[in-house]
């Protein structure tokens, strides 16, 4: 008998997934929401409801910082994800409890207004948090939240709370990623790869560098084996495929969540459907 490992399989049994997010809700998002559009990928745009229609000019930028309105929001991000950033974009790791319970439900409530969506997923202004921040967040019933920490690997966090991206846009080594990425994985039962990319759009016009996005979103789009999703879809089917019930031999598994959850056992494919009792095929 084999040595058996459950590898986890993205929908439709991919191998590979891909997701962006991009924080503040500036006006440069226009532009760069209708590339994602364009090339058929999946975003995630993390909005400070507080902050609509608001014009800075910072020492460090070159143009200025100017978000949409909130009239906005449904149509400019249809098809994609709509998450929080708080109502303020305070530092929130220095902030009492309650201060932090607000911004974060209160921005929640606001974008749920907005856009007529359940809100769920979140990125930390600035990247800062700490456990108080995350406790916060987990009793304003957030699934997930974004940092600033690069990886450069393709894992899947084992911690939504602390979800460190693949890489920034601007990384010197966005597109050797992307090339690694790509790569056909030779082994029996890959491992799925999930590659993430973040940023704030205005970044491009401040750095007149818009191909960068172009690029990369010409290599790693319309490929068969990955799963072009928001960053919501990704979490809330590791959340469902963490559900999964096995029996005391492991012969039998059954999906108590609403998602189909695919995956590899001894180099077969199986899709586990929403309240499903699966039996394993031991050979």
């Amino acid at each position: 008998m084999r040595l058996r490992k459950d590898v986890l399989r993205f929908p439709e049994g991919k191998t590979k997934a891909f997701t962006l997010s991009y924080d503040d809700g500036v006006v440069q998002d226009r532009r760069l929401a209708a590339m994602f559009n364009q090339y058929g990928v999946k975003g995630t745009f993390n909005l400070n409801s507080g902050t609509f229609e608001q014009e800075d000019q910072y020492s460090h930028l070159k143009v200025k910082h100017t978000k949409i309105s909130a009239k906005e929001v449904p149509e400019l991000y249809r098809g994609h994800e709509i998450a929080c950033h708080t109502v303020t974009h305070p530092d929130l790791a220095a902030l009492p409890s309650n201060t932090i319970l607000y911004e974060v439900s209160q921005d929640r409530k606001n974008l749920e207004e907005l856009s007529g969506k359940l809100i769920r997923g979140m990125a930390y202004p600035f990247g800062t948090f700490n456990e108080t921040v995350k406790e916060a967040l987990r009793a304003a019933d957030i699934l997930f939240s974004r940092t600033v920490n690069s990886t450069h690997d393709f894992s899947v966090p084992e911690d939504f709370l602390e979800w460190n991206p693949t890489c920034h846009h601007d990384d010197p080594m966005l597109m050797e990623l992307a090339e690694k990425f790509l790569e056909p994985d030779l082994a029996s039962r890959p491992k799925t790869k999930l590659f993430y990319v973040w940023g704030h759009s205005y970044e491009f016009d401040n750095n007149q560098n818009w191909e960068v996005m172009e690029n990369l979103l010409k290599k790693v789009s319309g490929h068969g084996d990955i799963w072009y999703a928001t960053n919501i879809q990704i979490a809330e089917y590791i959340e469902a495929a963490s559900r999964l019930r096995y029996s005391a031999d492991g012969n039998m598994v059954f999906n108590p969540t609403c998602q189909t959850v695919w995956l590899n056992v001894l180099d077969r494919e199986y899709a586990i459907h929403s309240g499903e009792l699966v039996r394993i095929d031991r050979e």
